[in-house]
């Protein structure tokens, strides 16, 4: 292992994305979507009865159904914005010599709107479900993140491996519950905003803020 390689991970939605508390129930409300359907698949996908990728195929099915363009679906998310001090975060981050790793339940578009088209240079990789759009700008299909909300801590294994880093040196931000199992494996786990109790128990900081920057007095 490389004792000079650093890695941070950011859970994308909450910590650098604010407007919203989750994506998928964001669109389905601007575009209308049946409450009916969408508690649903919501109850369906948290008991198991679908995983991941059926999930989003089933959101690809209600965002159709209610006729969601590319352009509608850029203008659903016009509202959203970095979270206060993320572009001071991830300049700083990146003068201490940061590899960058976004994970997110969102998908690229949202990534792109605000961060700008320069947003690939930011990170070294970001996982993020995938949208796909025919000639007319139709809603076709999705391609599912890499790793889902259920697999963040094998993103942060992998990741450890594939950049030869030691686990001690890495961090990892989040707000969720999905976020306490990859928490446990990184050396400094700060809970952003946390909507988990869990995450605050087993993480080694936790901030109320709402300026990002904040976590830097954590961060090596």
């Amino acid at each position: 292992m490389n004792a000079d390689t650093k890695l941070i991970f950011f859970n994308a939605d909450g910590t650098l994305v604010d407007g919203m508390q989750y994506f998928y129930q964001h669109l389905w409300e601007f575009f209308g979507v049946d409450k009916e359907k969408t508690r649903t698949v919501l109850k369906q996908y948290i008991s198991g009865e679908i995983n991941y990728v059926q999930f989003v195929e089933n959101d690809v099915r209600l965002l159709r159904e209610a006729n969601a363009s590319k352009r509608a679906i850029v203008n659903a998310i016009m509202n959203l914005h970095p979270m206060e001090g993320a572009i001071e975060t991830l300049r700083s981050l990146t003068e201490r010599g940061y590899k960058m790793f976004a994970i997110s339940s969102g998908i690229d578009l949202v990534i792109e709107a605000v961060y700008g088209t320069d947003y690939k240079a930011l990170f070294e990789e970001i996982f993020v479900n995938q949208y796909h759009f025919d000639n007319d700008g139709k809603l076709t299909s999705a391609t599912p993140a890499r790793y889902d909300v259920d697999h963040k801590a094998d993103c942060v294994k992998e990741m450890t491996a594939k950049y030869n880093a030691y686990p001690g040196n890495c961090v990892y931000v989040g707000n969720n519950e999905t976020d306490a199992t990859p928490a446990l494996l990184v050396g400094t786990s700060i809970a952003f905003n946390s909507k988990s109790e869990r995450l605050v128990e087993v993480s080694t900081h936790h901030i109320e803020s709402e300026d990002l920057f904040d976590i830097m007095k954590f961060v090596a």
